[in-house]
């Protein structure tokens, strides 16, 4: 076969194009994000910065609650069952139905619990709601759907592209400190542009539209999700915290530090993400672990390398980036970050993708649990030491990354038999229609 019969076929790949796709979607928001936080920080200063990513870590919160693990269970069951629009079409109903009622829910904790405490500043208020505006557009993109399907080449670009332009705007809008809080409104206006063409696509491209459904069914989707919704929130736990900590008690200025350095994290995750959820969908349908193998061989070396060069090269990127000011104090931050981005690569890969097609996702799920209970514990052994201070909680995440890796890397191995093509697919529990 020549090189154009081979290129031909790598783009005609499923796996290989929705990969991409997944790529080009996911990351776009962790890339915007990287790209308008050089100018923010100029134009309106590191403490409000740390407004902001004390905003976001809250409002995080809410996202993992709004998406309550259905990414996980309702690709699985897309996976499935392909071919069946009216059984899709329930399956988005009692979906979006769920998350209707959990974002009716985070307004009310947002409005009563959280920002009687956010201060006198207007636009502290402004941010968290344009937060939590952000994350309900996110959550409300079906792309469940379309990953399960594997199609995700049918609506990445122009929904990105979309992103784009309301990103754009930000260099437009915010032109003075007190502006900041248009930022993630804006970004909260792209993502409602970007869902909006995608129901769209779905209705008129795919015949998948929401039907009528009960509210039994709707409580047995979240029952489903419940699983992967526990492993999400002992993730934001893990990852969302130190920001609220932060700010609560070392101040704005750590926190903008913080949120300075996680936002380089952010980008690698969301370069990472995709992959691996594209290779869960794969598995679920095909069982072909040894896609897991060969993607880790083949693309860790260059994840390694990568964070070697941010870590040497991080005092002139992030000048570059961030300014005179607040560049050279983010570097000690993220150096000691960058073992998470390290540790992140094969965590997702070892997660999800192998262990869930073999009946082992409460095992994916435990090993967060897992890390969970060594970041609290790191936590309170630094509350008695050393203090919350921004470069022990630095250092805890990625003693906590690489805890759940390691919880997975032990199940993949104790199990490695499982993978093998002659053992018998698990059973799975029969759905009611």
């Amino acid at each position: 076969m020549g090189v154009r019969e081979k290129l031909h076929a790598l783009r005609k790949d499923p796996l290989l194009v929705n990969t991409a796709m997944l790529y080009l979607l996911s990351f776009s928001n962790a890339l915007l994000t990287f790209v308008t936080q050089g100018y923010l920080t100029r134009i309106v200063g590191i403490g409000r910065i740390g407004i902001l990513g004390a905003a976001r870590y809250t409002t995080n919160f809410f996202q993992l609650f709004i998406d309550f693990g259905f990414i996980l269970s309702a690709t699985a069951k897309v996976s499935r069952r392909r071919e069946d629009k009216a059984y899709l079409s329930r399956t988005l109903t009692c979906v979006v139905g769920a998350k209707l009622l959990f974002m009716l829910t985070s307004s009310c904790i947002l409005l009563v619990f959280i920002l009687p405490g956010v201060g006198e500043d207007p636009g502290a208020a402004l941010a968290y709601w344009s937060y939590l505006l952000y994350v309900c557009m996110v959550a409300l993109l079906p792309d469940f759907i379309y990953r399960g399907l594997e199609r995700m080449k049918e609506i990445a670009v122009k929904a990105v592209l979309i992103k784009i332009v309301a990103t754009l705007l930000v260099f437009v809008a915010v032109r003075q400190p007190g502006d900041y809080w248009l930022s993630p409104l804006l970004s909260a206006l792209g993502n409602a542009g970007a869902t909006a063409f995608v129901y769209w696509h779905l209705k008129k491209r795919l015949g998948i539209w929401f039907c009528r459904v009960s509210l039994r069914e709707i409580f047995r989707e979240m029952k489903e999700g419940a699983q992967f919704f526990l492993s999400n929130v002992a993730m934001a736990v893990n990852t969302n915290l130190n920001g609220v900590l932060l700010k609560n008690l070392s101040g704005a200025l750590a926190t903008g530090l913080y949120t300075q350095a996680d936002v380089v994290i952010t980008a690698a995750r969301g370069a990472m993400t995709p992959i691996a959820d594209s290779l869960y969908a794969n598995t679920v349908h095909t069982r072909n672990f040894k896609v897991i193998r060969k993607t880790l061989l083949t693309l860790y070396p260059v994840v390694l390398a990568g964070c070697v060069f941010v870590f040497f090269a991080a005092p002139w990127l992030l000048t570059a980036w961030l300014g005179p000011e607040a560049g050279p104090q983010s570097v000690l931050p993220l150096r000691l970050l960058l073992p998470v981005a390290v540790f992140a690569f094969p965590n997702y890969l070892l997660g999800y993708p192998p262990l869930s097609p073999i009946g082992l996702t409460k095992h994916a799920n435990l090993a967060v649990a897992f890390g969970t209970g060594v970041y609290l514990v790191g936590l309170l052994v630094c509350w008695v030491t050393v203090g919350i201070r921004l470069e022990s909680l630095c250092v805890l995440s990625s003693l906590t990354e690489f805890s759940i890796l390691a919880y997975r890397v032990v199940i993949v191995l104790r199990n490695r038999h499982l993978f093998q093509p002659e053992h018998p697919t698990p059973a799975l529990e029969e759905e009611e229609d």
